[in-house]
């Protein structure tokens, strides 16, 4: 998926302006995760080819387990940082989740993924 199909999907606040700078960030580093915090406690991770602006897997991170069709739970991962656990998802039809999230939601935070996070999701994803 291009970015700016993305944009032209989810409309959340402050998510046009994380995703340009986790883009430009992953370029400068060479990295391919974009990790993007919302307010309602959740995250989105973006796989991203950050030299092409192309989407590769639009995945959910939560300390929540979700019990939804459009998520495909793919790991389960424990942070050394804060001891607590968080249910990684694959976002399989990205409308419906869109639905099920709202428009209301807003970006609080934006970070390029590395260390040991970085390390499990190309574990999980292989």
């Amino acid at each position: 998926m291009k970015v700016e199909e993305l944009i032209d999907i989810i409309k959340w606040e402050g998510f046009k302006e994380a995703l340009f700078y986790g883009l430009s960030e992953c370029e400068e580093l060479g990295k391919e995760f974009i990790g993007i915090t919302l307010d309602n406690g959740d995250g989105i991770i973006l796989r991203v080819n950050p030299y092409e602006y192309e989407i590769l897997y639009i995945l959910l991170y939560s300390n929540k387990k979700y019990s939804n069709n459009d998520l495909r739970l793919i790991g389960i991962f424990k942070s050394e940082e804060n001891g607590n656990t968080y249910f990684i998802y694959q976002i399989t039809n990205l409308r419906n989740f869109i639905n099920m999230f709202g428009n209301d939601i807003k970006v609080i935070y934006v970070e390029v993924i590395r260390d040991a996070l970085e390390d499990f999701l190309y574990t999980a994803m292989a």
